[in-house]
C-alpha cells in the first residue's frame, strides 16, 4: 500500500488521514506525471527519491490568509481583553503553514494586552513541513493573502518590499517557528491560546481522538481554544468546553 511505503521510507504518517482526501491529492500527481497506477508511482518512487518531497508538499497543501474569518478574531480579542489584557501569554499555534495566522495571532495580541504583557508573550508556531516554516520564517506575503487585514494594521505591522508585504520585526519576534508533527509529537504544554485550525478535518475519527487528547493536555483550564469552522470537539472531551459566541468554533476550556 502506498500509504504504507510512504510512512515506511520517509516516516511520514498519512495512514489514519481520511482516505479520500489523500488518496485525491497523490492522484493529482499521478495525472501530472500521466501515470495510470499507483503500483507505477509506487515505482517511480524508487527511481527517483526526490519525488518523495514533491507528493510531500501535494499531501500537505496550506491555504489561508491573514485574520481568516475575521469575526473569530474580534471575538478572541474581546476575550483576551476582558480576561487577560495584561497577563503574559503562552500561545499554541499548531498546523501554522506559511505563517500568516501565527503573523494575525501576533497582532491581535499586540493590539489587545498591554505593552508589558505583549512584551513577554511568546507564540509557538508548528508545521509538519519544514520548507513552510522557512517560509514563514522570512514573513514575505502576496496581496491576496491579506484581503481581511485592515488599513490601519496593514501600515502598522508591514512595510512593502518588492511588490510583496513583509511582517515588521516586532511581530516577526513575537513567533517562534518550530517542525512538530502532531501526530508523532508531544505537544506543547502550560498554553492558554490554542489555535489548531482545519486540521481536523484531514483525520478520521480515531486519529481525531488522539489528537486532540494531546491539544486537551496541553491547554491550560481556562484557556481559550479555536477550531475551524467545519470541526467540533470528539465526545470523549465535549463536556469540558463552553462555546464562546456562536457558531465560531471557539471554545474555553472549563476549570
Amino acid at each position: 500500500m502506498l500509504l504504507e511505503k510512504i510512512y515506511n521510507e520517509r516516516g511520514w504518517d498519512f495512514r489514519n488521514y481520511k482516505r479520500s482526501s489523500v488518496m485525491r491529492r497523490v492522484s493529482k500527481r499521478l495525472m501530472l506525471l500521466d501515470i495510470p497506477s499507483y503500483g507505477e508511482y509506487s515505482g517511480l518512487l524508487d527511481r527517483d527519491p526526490s519525488e518523495y518531497d514533491r507528493l510531500f508538499a501535494n499531501l500537505t497543501i496550506k491555504v489561508s490568509e491573514f485574520f481568516r474569518e475575521p469575526e473569530v478574531f474580534d471575538r478572541l480579542c474581546d476575550a483576551i481583553k476582558e480576561n487577560w489584557r495584561d497577563k503574559v501569554l503562552k500561545v499554541w499555534c499548531c498546523g501554522c503553514g506559511y505563517g500568516e495566522e501565527a503573523y494575525s495571532i501576533a497582532m491581535l495580541l499586540a493590539e489587545c494586552l498591554s505593552l508589558e504583557a505583549i512584551s513577554n508573550t511568546k507564540i509557538f508556531a508548528t508545521d509538519i513541513d519544514p520548507e513552510a516554516l522557512d517560509a514563514a520564517r522570512k514573513a514575505l506575503y502576496r496581496d491576496e493573502s491579506l484581503k481581511n487585514v485592515r488599513p490601519d494594521v496593514l501600515d502598522k505591522y508591514f512595510t512593502r518590499t518588492d511588490g510583496l508585504y513583509k511582517v515588521k520585526y516586532g511581530i516577526r519576534n513575537l513567533v517562534k517557528f518550530g517542525v512538530l508533527d502532531i501526530v508523532r509529537s508531544p505537544s506543547i504544554s502550560g498554553v492558554e491560546v490554542l489555535f489548531c485550525r482545519n486540521l481536523f478535518i484531514y483525520f478520521n475519527k480515531p486519529l481525531q481522538a488522539q489528537v486532540f487528547e494531546k491539544l486537551d493536555y496541553s491547554l491550560k483550564p481556562g484557556g481559550l481554544l479555536v477550531l475551524g469552522k467545519a470541526e467540533v470537539i470528539p465526545p470523549l472531551f465535549a463536556h469540558k468546553y463552553a462555546p464562546v459566541g456562536t457558531r465560531l468554533s471557539t471554545f474555553r476550556k472549563r476549570t
